[in-house]
């Protein structure tokens, strides 16, 4: 009988325990979802780090931490291949907090996780385009980065992505005889670089080559 009271009792505790912790925490000092951004981005809680965030920049929407929290959230995101959610941490921080100062070396972490989406998108044309303006946004501004020849060959790999890219789609084309939209695709293809870098197809596997398009 002692032992099921005890049991009980232990239970009852839980339970309780269990419905605290699940309590909506607010109306916190800003250091307090600072320290636990920070926490869980250690944990690798990227989820709950994202909620800390959001709480922070509602109750302290000014507040001198916001810069920090949200570039440490744009490179764990880049570190644990989340590139969406990098992206858009570094392209708010460049809204709200970029300068002189640290600009370019935002803009450089924005194209790396671009960069990096890259083997994920390869197929998706909009991506691609939408990468090329970036980099060549950021060569124009920016011609004295010590970032530039990454940029720059961030570049080429992009264009000759975007090369592969419109062969394919010219290839589905030529298959289906519809020739004017092939050479249209075709037209598109940067030929001098492919003839300055001979670069080699990409390697597809098998099972992938018989669902490709």
């Amino acid at each position: 009988m002692r032992y099921i009271l005890l049991s009980l009792c232990v239970c009852a505790a839980f339970v309780a325990c269990s419905k605290k912790s699940k309590e909506v925490v607010y109306n916190q000092p800003a250091t307090f979802w600072y320290d636990g951004i920070f926490k869980n981005i250690r944990l690798g809680n990227l989820e709950t780090a994202d909620s800390f965030f959001s709480s922070l920049q509602s109750e302290h929407i000014n507040s001198p931490l916001l810069p920090e929290a949200m570039l440490a959230l744009g490179q764990a995101h880049l570190s644990n291949e989340e590139y969406i959610l990098a992206d858009f941490y570094f392209k708010e921080y460049l809204k709200r907090y970029g300068n002189a100062s640290n600009i370019d070396y935002i803009s450089f972490l924005r194209l790396k996780s671009h960069l990096f989406a890259f083997k994920n998108s390869s197929k998706d044309q909009q991506f691609m385009t939408d990468s090329i303006i970036l980099i060549q946004d950021f060569i124009e501004k920016y011609p004295n980065s010590r970032y530039l020849p990454l940029v720059r060959d961030m570049e080429v790999r992009f264009v000759l992505g975007q090369n592969e890219l419109n062969k394919s789609i010219a290839n589905v084309y030529r298959k289906n005889k519809y020739k004017d939209a092939e050479q249209m695709y075709m037209d598109r293809i940067d030929t001098d670089l492919e003839k300055a870098t001979n670069p080699k197809p990409s390697k597809i596997p098998w099972y992938l080559v018989i669902l490709s398009w």
